[in-house]
C-alpha cells in the first residue's frame, strides 16, 4: 500500500524519498501572449523532493505504458467533474502526445519536475510554458490555455489514489475543476529497473495528465 503523501516545497536539501509523491500549485502561473492574446500555463505537480534533481545521464531503465491506467484516470477525472456539474474531458491527440512526451522523458532521465529534460537543445531545462507549445494548441488558434498534473508511485499508483490524492492537493483539484478545460492528455509509463531520482525502488509508475482549451 503507497504511503499517504505529505506536502514539502523544492529544496536543495534531499532526505528520504517517499514511494509516491506530492505537492502544492507554484505561487504564480507561467503567463505568455500569443496573437495579442492572453496565454496561461497553470502547472501542478505531485512532489516530494528536491525538483532541481539532475536527471541520471546513466539511466537505463526499461519502460512500458500502462494504457489501461491511462484510461481510468480520465475516466475517473471526468467522474469527477461531472459530479461537480461539469462537462466531462476528450481526449486530444495534441494533449496526448505532450503527455507521453513529458512522462518518458521523466521516467528514462529519472526526474520529476513540469520542465522538460532536453539536452540535446542550448538549454537542459526547458520551462513547461516553453515545451508544451510544441504541442499545443497547434496552427490557427488565436488564444489557448494548458495545465500540468504530476503523479508518481512506487512500484505503482491506481487511477484512484492519483486522482484522489490530487483532489486533496489545491493546486491539482483547481486543474480538475478548471470550468475552462475542455480537452485532456493522458500518459502512463511504468519503469523498471529505475536510477537517479526513483533509484531506490525497483520498480515506478509515472502519470502525466495536460488539460486544455483553444479557440
Amino acid at each position: 500500500m503507497l504511503n499517504r503523501p505529505s506536502f514539502a516545497r523544492a529544496s536543495s536539501l534531499v532526505r528520504g524519498i517517499p514511494d509516491s509523491g506530492d505537492a502544492g500549485l507554484p505561487a504564480d502561473a507561467d503567463r505568455g501572449c500569443m496573437g495579442g492574446k492572453l496565454v496561461a500555463a497553470v502547472a501542478a505537480s505531485l512532489a516530494l523532493l528536491a525538483l532541481s534533481l539532475a536527471p541520471a545521464a546513466s539511466a537505463k531503465p526499461t519502460l512500458s505504458a500502462k494504457n489501461r491506467l491511462e484510461r481510468n484516470v480520465v475516466a475517473r477525472i471526468n467522474t469527477v467533474r461531472q459530479d461537480h456539474g461539469l462537462r466531462p474531458l476528450r481526449v486530444v491527440p495534441r494533449l496526448a502526445d505532450a503527455s507521453h512526451r513529458h512522462a518518458v522523458s521523466m521516467a528514462r532521465a529519472s526526474y520529476f519536475r513540469h520542465d522538460l529534460f532536453t539536452p540535446a537543445r542550448a538549454r537542459d531545462w526547458t520551462p513547461f510554458s516553453t515545451w508544451i507549445r510544441w504541442f499545443w494548441p497547434g496552427p490557427g488558434y488565436g488564444s489557448w490555455s494548458v495545465g500540468e498534473n504530476l503523479a508518481w508511485g512506487a512500484p505503482d499508483i491506481s487511477a484512484a489514489q492519483t486522482v484522489r490524492r490530487w483532489m486533496e492537493s489545491p493546486g491539482h483539484r483547481a486543474n480538475i475543476l478548471n470550468a475552462g478545460w475542455r480537452n485532456v492528455g493522458l500518459a502512463a509509463v511504468h519503469v523498471r529497473d529505475p536510477v537517479g531520482y526513483f533509484g531506490s525502488w525497483d520498480d515506478v509508475t509515472v502519470v502525466v495528465a495536460e488539460f486544455g482549451r483553444r479557440r
